[in-house]
């Protein structure tokens, strides 16, 4: 009796849920609509508007989006922007003005201005949030003003070849903003410039692909110029041997002037080909800087500056760490490599180090194996018997998802679930019989969460989406 009463409740609210979705004003974007191209829509959106672009090539069309509370999506694959010679205000393919604003499943490529500093994305406006775009061979993929009350927040994306091969243009270009949340991304070839370039006041720089690979010739791969509240956990990095610039990751080298200036980077792989080079520069005066549990493969100096250091694998000779491909960057850990069960356990040195997650190329995500005594680096040890204790996905049903106010979990059995953001903040745990509810709270934003379930000795984590 108790499992039909969820049932139809959930029914109700999943009901209530879709009819107040249905009651959103969507404007639709492609051949044959009444808007046949981004720029129409624009013209026309009016506040808390979603705008659904077509699958399929807009070239030469360049607009700015004013509005407030927008969602604008490509919709059966990427909406691709080719500036073609075009832009707006001789600044971008998009400009983005308004407050809130939501960007998925959008191609921008081929943008350049007279400045040289052609981006996809101009962000002018407070809050943004990209998911599964593309930025490619434009003079800067985004490049966002200054604005202390805005967060920015990239996940899913790629962004390569951006550059005007000047050294002044960047795959990302992050001026002094409230936040930079950036996770899950694939920044590489960036054209002289840094594949990310942040001044933002806090930084969360969570398990990313970032590198030059074998033919890029970067700076930078991640350039953080005036320091901030740093977090650097869980990504790959790779400097090549055409590298314009020797460090990897640099702090602070345009001087601390960001109200908070604390680093930690915990929990990466940094490769560096070139035959020399420094992994890590920490600008003279930083308050508090630790770089724990890292896996440093080639030649170079480790730390330029001072940090609390702790559990780094530093070895000249790549080949010795163990990786399963490195000529493939993939930095997993084969058996028997010295970076196993060789971190420090930051459950009660810094537990905000712990990475929860990882990277999956392409793009993607995955679970992170939790140990007590952790292995080095971006990926944690998986034995065979990881593997196999993995719940298969057709088990689990989460619906609706993505969700506005409520959504099912759903797994035959007695089940744990846990739900947790990117920073593997818990958001609901709980245990359950074949399902239950979750009706996140206001202060729960839109974005991707994480949901575990674990039933007896095996689990399994997928991807949930509000959608405010």
């Amino acid at each position: 009796m108790k499992n039909k009463l969820i049932y139809l409740l959930s029914a109700t609210l999943i009901f209530l849920s879709l009819t107040y979705s249905s009651n959103a004003n969507i404007i639709k974007v492609g051949a044959g609509k009444t808007y046949s191209k981004p720029s129409l829509a624009a013209a026309i959106a009016a506040d808390g508007d979603t705008i659904d672009i077509d699958a399929g090539l807009y070239s030469g069309d360049v607009c700015i989006w004013s509005k407030n509370n927008l969602t604008i999506r490509g919709v059966r694959g990427l909406a691709r922007l080719d500036a073609v010679g075009k832009n707006v205000q001789g600044k971008s393919i998009w400009i983005v003005k308004g407050i809130n604003t939501t960007i998925e499943y959008i191609e921008f490529f081929n943008c350049t201005v007279p400045d040289k500093n052609g981006a996809g994305i101009r962000m002018e406006g407070t809050d943004l949030t990209l998911r599964h775009c593309y930025f490619h061979d434009n003079e800067d993929g985004i490049l966002a003003g200054d604005n202390a009350a805005s967060t920015i927040r990239i996940e899913f994306c790629e962004f390569a070849r951006n550059g005007a091969g000047d050294g002044y243009s960047h795959n990302l270009y992050i001026n002094h903003v409230k936040q930079l949340i950036f996770s899950f991304n694939y920044t590489h070839h960036a054209k002289i410039g840094h594949c990310l370039k942040s001044r933002a006041y806090a930084n969360y720089i969570f398990y990313n692909r970032i590198m030059d690979e074998e033919t890029g010739n970067s700076s930078y791969l991640i350039n953080l110029p005036n320091g901030g509240l740093s977090y650097v956990i869980g990504n790959q990095l790779m400097k090549g041997v055409n590298a314009e610039n020797q460090t990897s990751i640099d702090y602070g080298s345009e001087g601390l002037s960001n109200p908070v200036n604390k680093l930690y980077i915990s929990h990466n792989t940094v490769v560096n080909k070139r035959k020399s080079g420094i992994f890590v520069n920490i600008r003279g005066g930083t308050p508090e800087a630790k770089v724990i549990n890292n896996i440093f493969a080639g030649i170079g100096t480790v730390l330029q500056g001072t940090a609390e250091t702790k559990s780094n694998l530093n070895l000249q000779n790549i080949a010795s760490v163990g990786f399963i491909d490195e000529l493939k960057y993939d930095y997993h850990l084969t058996e028997g490599s010295p970076a196993i069960n060789a971190g420090a356990d930051l459950s009660d040195f810094d537990s905000t180090l712990i990475p929860i997650y990882e990277y999956k190329h392409p793009c993607d995500s995955t679970s992170r194996i939790q140990k007590l005594t952790p292995d080095l680096g971006a990926f944690g040890f998986k034995e065979q018997a990881d593997v196999s204790d993995n719940i298969d996905n057709n088990h689990l049903n989460i619906f609706p998802n993505p969700f506005a106010g409520y959504c099912t979990i759903a797994m035959e059995g007695l089940c744990e679930v846990k739900i947790t953001d990117c920073f593997g903040r818990i958001m609901m745990k709980n245990e359950f019989i074949d399902k239950c509810l979750w009706q996140p709270e206001s202060s729960i934003g839109s974005g991707i969460y994480f949901v575990k379930i674990k039933k007896g000795d095996k689990a399994i984590v997928q991807k949930i989406v509000i959608s405010r």
